[in-house]
């Protein structure tokens, strides 16, 4: 049986701010998104992995987005993955579901036993805001560095946004009774956020998600 608590907490992210300062965050967890989405690729572990850290990055940083926007993550790289790509859809309307999704291109028979980062070789990791229909897309471009996908979206803050911006995610399979194995992630994101920021989001937003 499943608790009341763990399907309130399911598929959704919660946005907070720290009063009387300028830290603002959000915690997300996805558990019936994320395995949708992998359910659709037969992706072997360590390929998993990294569209798993990826989807939770981009419902965190995407929920700051307005109504109708779309954010998008990209990593391009010369590694045995050669690609991951996500897309989250702001809400069409107010108190609407957001959705997003995941894939990613490799080359299995370059696949090593390393940690899933290490699947990764130079390149850089992208983020795109699409503002709808006669807006200039906004793009932010930063190398990949570091030890994880997490620490390359830091970077990108750091240096395209000049927004200090720290997370800490936990993903993985998991093993519960009666239950097949799936994955499951949280985490959480903080920011010191200057008004200026196009990821300081004035209206709209939902803490709801659903995968396609």
């Amino acid at each position: 049986m499943t608790s009341v608590n763990a399907i309130a907490w399911d598929d959704t992210v919660l946005p907070f701010q720290l009063d009387a300062s300028d830290i603002r965050g959000r915690v997300a967890r996805l558990d019936g998104v994320l395995g949708g989405i992998l359910k659709q690729h037969d992706y072997p572990q360590q390929v998993e992995a990294l569209v798993a850290e990826m989807a939770l990055l981009t419902a965190l940083i995407g929920q700051t987005i307005k109504l109708r926007w779309k954010l998008s993550l990209q990593v391009q790289s010369n590694g045995p993955v050669r690609m991951i790509a996500t897309d989250y859809y702001g809400p069409t309307d107010e108190g609407d579901p957001a959705r997003i999704r995941a894939y990613a291109s490799f080359d299995k028979d370059r696949l090593t036993d390393a940690n899933p980062f290490d699947q990764l070789g130079s390149g850089y990791f992208a983020v795109l805001i699409d503002q709808g229909q006669g807006m200039q897309p906004y793009q932010g471009i930063t190398p990949l560095a570091g030890a994880s996908l997490s620490a390359c979206a830091e970077s990108y803050f750091a240096q395209s946004e000049q927004l200090p911006t720290r997370f800490s995610l936990s993903f993985g399979t998991s093993i519960e009774p009666g239950q097949p194995e799936h994955w499951r992630a949280g985490g959480i994101m903080l920011q010191h956020m200057p008004k200026a920021s196009p990821f300081v989001a004035t209206d709209g937003g939902s803490g709801m998600m659903r995968g396609f």
